[in-house]
């Protein structure tokens, strides 16, 4: 096995005003490895993969690929040096097909024309092997969230990438195709590849990783390979202190007597195709409803219906309250504005003022920081100079804070670390308890299993199996096979 690093950071910093998102960043990678870069939102991992692929330019400091030293001047230096980064945030065109998406910026041409088929027949073969299953004249507009990972995969393929970066790569994807990700990291590995990997999960540090560095507040606090990796010592590496554990079992009886949302046999049709097929669906004050399933089996329909966004085809639906709060599953296009900073993106859904002064701007800003621990550079900082999971706590705070008594979280810990997500958790289940109706729509099945009442599995637009907390409560004799049972009708297979 190659000892010498393929790459080197050395002494790396990167402030935004007076803020330091990296200090004096020194740690280094070998070839053919699987490297996992850990730590708190606003830590400082995604500035520091950013510099690696020449979107920020290091204060100081130098980084050498194969011991020579790389100045990247932007992302297309970078992949002229095969190098590939796939962004939390996807960066595709909705209206661009999956094909013109992946070459965009690399196309292929006879003569001066533009030829897709040359770039259709290369890429036909990189779908077959790494199973891939992407329709490429499909728009990125039509298509689910974890097929758009599967054309960020592909852009990378098709470029020949060697050292891939993956940003928080399974917080879209569903337990099934979070196996079905880890299949082509191996892959990957086994041809020569060198995989950087952010992630707040830690199972998936363990399954997957090599090597381990540990980011806390911009700098190397901790290294660890995979031979002494122990999750609890990195769980406290990464916070720097044990948090005290949560009870999520404090549940007070707080059902209502009548459902707060209720669905009867709705169907919808997008583009003449059934999206939904006769969903029934109620939600009780005090109760938590999951809807769980692989992603594009209907949730996100569901969501839009409860919220006004689209109408139904045909069916019922019955809320007894006007105001929701709603934390959507794409929290840069549908959650924010991404220019605005936080007090202007909270007072967006909680203001009825005509005019609203800069003190009551700030000090809407320095409210929701403060309890939901927001990490930013200034309190009038836009939303988007903030990482994925801090523009995920300012959203989730808002919502919040808007007293509603019916609540739908759309993947409400998505790219938020493991401090952050417990204390969401904490937050969902005091609203549970106040008697408010939350409807819970998640791809992680242990979220599910820890905070809900009920739990519906979606598929091919129907709900068609609930289980209830008796059942898969860990304190249940049956648990494991209730388990069993969900996971297979969430692929559609008859359980026992």
């Amino acid at each position: 096995m190659n000892t010498s690093p393929i790459i080197e950071f050395k002494n790396i910093s990167k402030k935004f005003g007076d803020f330091f998102a990296n200090e004096e960043i020194t740690f280094s990678i070998l070839p053919n490895t699987v490297h996992s870069l850990i730590g708190e939102n606003g830590a400082g991992k995604t500035t520091l993969m950013k510099i690696l692929f020449g979107i920020y330019k290091q204060d100081s400091g130098h980084i050498y690929i194969n011991g020579n030293p790389v100045s990247f001047k932007n992302p297309l230096d970078a992949i002229m040096n095969n190098i590939g980064m796939v962004h939390q945030h996807f960066e595709l065109i909705d209206d661009f097909t999956a094909l013109e998406n992946i070459v965009l910026g690399d196309e292929e041409s006879d003569y001066g024309f533009l030829n897709l088929n040359k770039s259709r027949k290369v890429l036909i073969d990189i779908i077959a092997k790494y199973n891939l299953g992407i329709n490429l004249d499909e728009k990125v507009c039509n298509i689910s969230i974890s097929e758009k990972q599967k054309i960020e995969l592909l852009k990378l393929l098709y470029r020949k990438s060697e050292i891939l970066i993956f940003d928080e790569p399974t917080a879209v994807l569903s337990p099934i195709e979070v196996e079905e990700f880890f299949k082509i990291i191996r892959k990957f590995k086994e041809e020569g590849k060198t995989i950087l990997l952010i992630t707040h999960k830690l199972n998936e540090i363990k399954e997957l990783s090599d090597s381990v560095t540990v980011l806390r507040k911009g700098k190397v606090v901790y290294e660890v390979g995979s031979d002494a990796l122990d999750i609890s010592v990195l769980s406290r590496e990464i916070v720097g202190e044990l948090e005290t554990v949560i009870d999520l079992n404090i549940r007070g009886d707080v059902k209502s007597e009548e459902p707060y949302i209720e669905l009867n046999n709705i169907v919808y049709k997008h583009e003449k195709a059934s999206a939904l097929n006769g969903v029934n669906l109620s939600v009780y004050g005090g109760q938590i409803y999951s809807i769980c399933g692989v992603e594009g089996n209907g949730q996100s329909e569901i969501v839009d219906l409860i919220a006004g966004i689209t109408r139904k085809s045909s069916g019922s639906i019955q809320m007894k309250y006007d105001g929701i709060s709603l934390v959507p599953d794409d929290r840069l296009e549908k959650g924010m504005v991404k220019e605005f900073n936080t007090g202007e993106n909270v007072l967006l859904r909680n203001n009825k003022s005509k005019y609203i002064s800069s003190s009551k701007i700030y000090d809407t800003a320095k409210a929701v920081v403060d309890k939901y621990d927001v990490r930013l550079p200034a309190l009038n900082a836009p939303l988007e100079s903030l990482s994925g999971g801090n523009q995920q706590k300012v959203i989730f705070g808002r919502e919040i804070e808007l007293d509603n008594n019916i609540m739908v979280f759309v993947h409400p810990t998505r790219g938020v670390d493991i401090n952050a997500t417990a204390y969401i958790h904490k937050i969902i289940l005091e609203q549970r308890n106040k008697g408010k109706a939350v409807l819970l729509v998640t791809s992680d099945l242990d979220e599910a299993l820890k905070l809900s009442d009920k739990i519906g599995i979606i598929y091919k637009g129907l709900i068609g199996k609930e289980f209830t907390r008796n059942e898969f409560d860990e304190s249940t004799d049956k648990r494991n096979r209730v388990l069993q049972n969900i996971g297979k009708a969430m692929i559609g297979v008859n359980s026992d």
